[in-house]
């Protein structure tokens, strides 16, 4: 990819405006608060996004905004270095006024927020917050600037008291453009819920006025506008999703979308985390049969791994780049990616950026060159297993796009040590002998094209006990009856804890399968390690298989960066 200066980026950029911001056919994509290179900013320049989604932004029961590393938050000023969670977007924003720059609110990191919403003076504060934060000058800070550039006093000086350009100075000021709503949680939202939400997007709309010119958006789950009858495996018609087991999430926002045509301006459609069987042609015409306009309507696409109901995998970039010129030639809106920043794919900030343009320049009409298209693991395999059993997986489903002969690599990275028969064969078979504790264990499948090896589909296999009936207690023998014993001292006694964890390792607690840790960064204790969450988790039980998981091994090197 071809780099120019930020500096003559600037100098370029107002001539060189589109229509971008005018057309139906945006390019939207979520900026993480981790994993942003340095030169973000200057990258950032070369992207064909038309609209930024800066992530995530959450909100207190008194109204106070807050967001992930304070992307988009009051920084201290330094003259040598300044996070490049907020230099990227300000500078961005400073040199392209026509790219949007908005905040996301919610997503699963800050679910809990939602709940606020039920209080009216709560609700009221924040609005109240949100307005405050649309209209908020942010300060751009650039180093390299010519004299004349400076706004205001200079910020640094050198030893014989002169400006010192090659520091960080005051550039100018931006704002943000508009607020994102990312309405989703892990249980179904309710008719309440939704209900609020409208209230307090309408209260953010009067505050603001008529012509404040700010942007108002609403993303939400990709079964969010099925009928309601989908929640059934019975019923097919209509449904985007149509796995044995259904989503709870089936219509959940149906009357929400009828009922705010008027308050959003657009409405971005989470149209991944649903599989490779997800209908997202289905999912598009529902969502945008609710609200009543297509060019509403922006397709989600994603550049990291994504749940699918075999194990978590990518979708192919050859298909995602389909997905978009399918939504332009079929009167839609747009397209918005996860994620620029963060990513679990081996892709660059710069890799990103040249996928996002691919999608762009497809939904424009124009046909990008492709090479090889990287194969998909998939594996079919039982989740449970009691006693003794001969296991099978099976890797029938993978598959190539371009057609190609596919090679199999079967392997074992977690638990008691088991024997795989054919290995390096579509299926392969293990065995496994009674057991008298629940034991879990790990494998890895990789397929290979001929040319490239497929991102790794790594699964879990739980081996059951075997079902011992229990002898009769002699009398007198309760739990504690051996001396220094206290009832629940041995390790595994509550409920999620595994042997081997240290239970109050400080002020440290075991993990607990029924415990919901809505806060991020709590530590919990899980088989002999001391974990971080990410985000809002219940019922994840950490794991070394997932590096990118809501839980982390405190010194990992992929640790949340709010965590650190």
């Amino acid at each position: 990819m071809k780099k120019l200066s930020l500096a003559a980026l600037i100098t370029t950029a107002l001539l060189s405006q589109s229509a971008l911001a005018e057309s139906n056919n945006h390019m939207m994509s979520y900026l993480t608060s981790w994993g942003l290179p340095a030169d973000a900013a200057t990258q950032m320049m070369n992207a064909d996004v038309d609209t930024y989604l800066l992530s995530f932004g959450g909100w207190d029961q008194d109204g106070a905004i807050y967001t992930s590393d304070n992307i988009a938050g009051d920084i201290a000023y330094n003259d040598y270095w300044l996070p490049q969670t907020y230099t990227s977007w300000t500078q961005v924003k400073l040199a392209a006024p026509y790219k949007k720059m908005m905040v996301a609110f919610g997503g699963a990191t800050y679910e809990s927020i939602w709940a606020h919403l039920a209080n009216d003076n709560s609700r009221e504060n924040i609005a109240q917050g949100l307005v405050k934060l649309l209209r908020k000058d942010f300060p751009v800070y650039q180093k390299g600037l010519q004299a004349d550039q400076v706004q205001g006093p200079c910020l640094s000086t050198n030893g014989n008291g002169t400006c010192n350009l090659a520091n960080y100075q005051k550039a100018g000021t931006v704002q943000i453009d508009g607020i994102d709503f990312d309405f989703e949680k892990t249980a179904r939202l309710t008719p309440e819920e939704n209900n609020n939400l409208i209230k307090l997007v309408k209260r953010v709309r009067e505050l603001l006025g008529p012509n404040s010119g700010k942007l108002i958006s609403l993303t939400t789950y990709h079964v969010g506008a099925d009928p309601l009858e989908c929640s059934s495996s019975s019923v097919t018609e209509g449904c985007s999703f149509i796995e044995d087991a259904r989503s709870t999430h089936h219509g959940e926002v149906l009357d929400l979308l009828k009922n705010s045509r008027d308050l959003f301006d657009f409405y971005n459609v989470m149209a991944y985390d649903a599989g490779p069987r997800f209908k997202y042609d289905v999912a598009m015409a529902n969502y945008a049969k609710a609200v009543g306009d297509a060019k509403k309507i922006i397709l989600g696409n994603t550049l990291t791994t994504q749940w699918g109901p075999e194990g978590r995998y990518a979708e192919t970039r050859e298909n995602n780049i389909a997905r978009a010129a399918w939504q332009a030639a079929n009167g839609y809106g747009g397209v918005f990616v996860w994620a620029m920043g963060a990513n679990d794919t081996g892709l660059s900030f710069g890799d990103q950026i040249d996928y996002i343009n691919d999608m762009k320049n497809a939904a424009s009409g124009g046909v990008p060159e492709t090479g090889n298209t990287v194969p998909v693991a998939r594996a079919s395999y039982q989740k449970e297993v009691q006693g003794s059993a001969t296991v099978t997986l099976d890797a029938s489903s993978s598959y190539d796009a371009d057609g190609d002969t596919l090679t199999y690599t079967w392997t074992q990275v977690a638990g008691p040590q088991v024997t795989l028969n054919n290995a390096n064969q579509q299926k392969a078979t293990f065995t496994l002998n009674s057991t008298d504790v629940d034991t879990t264990l790990g494998f890895k499948l990789t397929v290979n094209d001929g040319k490239d090896d497929s991102l790794p589909l790594e699964f879990s296999i739980k081996h059951l006990a075997d079902d011992v009936a229990e002898e009769p207690e002699e009398p007198g023998e309760e739990p504690g009856d051996e001396p220094g014993e206290e009832p629940g001292e041995n390790p595994g006694d509550n409920p999620g804890e595994e042997p081997g964890d240290n239970p109050g390792n400080g002020d440290v607690t075991a993990w607990n399968a029924s415990t919901i840790y809505a806060q991020p960064c709590q530590k919990v204790t899980y088989q002999g390690k001391v974990w971080v969450n990410g985000w809002y988790v219940q019922g994840e039980a950490p794991s070394d298989a997932n590096p990118w998981g809501a839980w982390r091994p405190v010194g990992s090197a992929t640790m949340h960066t709010q965590c650190k």
